[in-house]
């Protein structure tokens, strides 16, 4: 019942876009909240405050880029993408088929709607640090000595090849290590417990909810 009353406001309160002759659909609507709003259950918060638009492709598609290629370099480009969040525009945007297996399909620990909501999470206190707004100094304190830990871990697993059971696409910065933290919590959570329990306390004392108690994971040995 909570569930169902965080995903009728957010209907009422976000405006969806479909793109590339996506034609938008009540299944489509409903499959990005209910993703969505899960980050929301048991906690007091607001609906995403800073996102207005949610703009679905039906499949991948190609945005535009900056890299930096040296300290003082940086070059455009286009990149394919399956997600992303546009902060300034107070925009996120999907491929509808990165949804649908997200939400089908747990085996990976990816799902791109918790990963994108995650960081409008993330941006709710004006900065994208990978530190959400936590209630109290203690709460801040420990969060930050697990998160530095637990991002040092997957940058030495990313740059040594150590099979790790999080995306090493996290060990890019602190706020994509947020979001695939997050991702993990929501869809392998036996398997994060088990192999990062510091990583898991801290995201369930955040989140307000034990993901295991309804869980229906295998945690397996890869």
């Amino acid at each position: 019942a909570e569930l169902l009353g965080h995903i009728q406001v957010f209907l009422a309160e976000k405006r969806f876009e479909g793109c590339g002759d996506l034609e938008l659909t009540d299944d489509i609507r409903v499959t990005i909240a209910a993703q969505a709003c899960l980050l929301l259950l048991h906690r007091k918060t607001d609906y995403f405050p800073r996102l207005l638009t949610i703009l679905i492709y039906p499949s991948q598609y190609v945005a535009e880029e900056k890299r930096q290629i040296h300290e003082h370099v940086w070059e455009e480009g286009k990149t394919v993408r399956l997600g992303e969040t546009g902060r300034q525009l107070g925009a996120v945007v999907f491929a509808w088929d990165a949804v649908k297996s997200g939400a089908t399909d747990s085996a990976d620990g990816k799902n791109v709607v918790i990963h994108e909501f995650a960081h409008q999470l993330d941006f709710e206190n004006y900065a994208t640090d990978g530190a959400p707004s936590l209630a109290t100094r203690e709460q801040q304190l420990s969060w930050r000595e697990v998160m530095k830990a637990e991002f040092a871990s997957l940058r030495i697993a990313g740059e040594t090849g150590i099979p790790t059971l999080l995306d090493t696409y996290g060990a890019t910065d602190p706020a994509e290590f947020f979001a695939v933290a997050t991702e993990a919590f929501f869809m392998r959570p036996c398997a994060l417990r088990a192999r990062h329990p510091k990583l898991y306390a801290e995201l369930r004392n955040y989140f307000q909810q034990d993901p295991v108690a309804y869980s229906a994971e295998r945690i397996r040995q890869s």
